[in-house]
């Protein structure tokens, strides 16, 4: 499995967005599943990349039973297997990366929680990393995205779709409601670790795309070395860039910025694309820069 070879305008940029570094830890839940185990050797592959921590999460909860008195107590054996759990994500880790700086947690409680603690703990630079499980992925990491305002990472690595024209590439949404400057500014580093291409959908009224082209020019200054494609539609957003993104090393998108009543009635481009794409999906949070 090959992880890796290596509304503003350009103004409103902010030096540090584009010099700084994805220097935070790299937070990864496990479950001891297959998802798991894809976003476990996803998460050593970049912090790799990024010269960071990884911090392997699990999640547990305690088994209530009596001892020989007839008082309630917890099992120790739980502790032990929920150990086991991290300690075999820990060694898959390091096939990975063998010299990858590794912090293993064992923690009580909901995984959310877990997770939410950890990236409290590592900072606003944290990733924090889960599997994509089709049947219950899409609820809990809406609870994740309520607890934490860092980038949220969804793996799947293995792909059933035909390669789309993005094959290979980063795969970037933005529209013109404002704020693509971390996303972008994420894609773009994660472009250049890659050493692949960056491909912008642009989901756009014609009116702001100068907006956006002016901000990517500043961006593309700042990592001449990374490849450009756009792709504009005035269509719906998810469905351009779950076309893109067949195959492709990584999709990237922003949190909604949808009116609450707007997302309660028709979902988020966020929320779709994360159910319905089978590569890596990460989305950006507030705090990502």
């Amino acid at each position: 499995m090959k992880l890796f070879r290596g509304g503003q305008t350009a103004g409103a940029v902010p030096a540090t967005a584009v010099a700084g570094p994805d220097h935070g830890p790299v937070i990864v839940m496990v479950k001891g599943t297959e998802d798991s185990r894809d976003a476990v050797e996803w998460a050593a592959a970049e912090a790799a990349a990024r010269h960071s921590e990884l911090r392997i999460v699990h999640a547990f909860h305690w088994a209530r039973v009596l001892d020989p008195f007839g008082n309630a107590t917890v099992d120790p054996r739980v502790r032990e297997a929920a150990e086991k759990v991290a300690e075999d994500a820990e060694r898959r880790a390091r096939r990975i990366a063998s010299g990858l700086r590794i912090r293993t947690v064992v923690f009580p409680g909901k995984p959310a929680v877990a997770l939410a603690h950890e990236a409290e703990r590592g900072g606003r630079q944290s990733l924090l990393v889960v599997g994509h499980h089709h049947r219950s992925g899409r609820s809990s990491i809406r609870r994740l995205s309520r607890r934490t305002p860092n980038s949220v990472a969804v793996i799947g690595l293995n792909s059933p779709y035909a390669p789309g024209s993005s094959a290979g590439r980063v795969v970037v949404g933005v529209d013109g409601n404002g704020g693509p400057q971390p996303v972008l500014g994420f894609a773009f580093r994660a472009a250049r670790r890659r050493g692949t291409g960056l491909t912008i959908v642009h989901a756009t009224c014609r009116d702001r795309r100068s907006d956006i082209e002016e901000t990517v020019r500043v961006w593309q200054m700042a990592y001449p070395e990374v490849d450009v494609r756009w792709s504009v539609t005035t269509g719906p957003a998810d469905s351009a860039i779950l076309a893109e993104s067949a195959a492709a090393a990584l999709t990237v998108i922003g949190s909604t910025t949808h009116r609450w009543l707007r997302r309660l009635l028709y979902g988020s481009t966020a929320c779709t694309v994360q159910r319905l794409a089978r590569g890596p999906v990460v989305v950006v949070g507030a705090e990502a820069l």
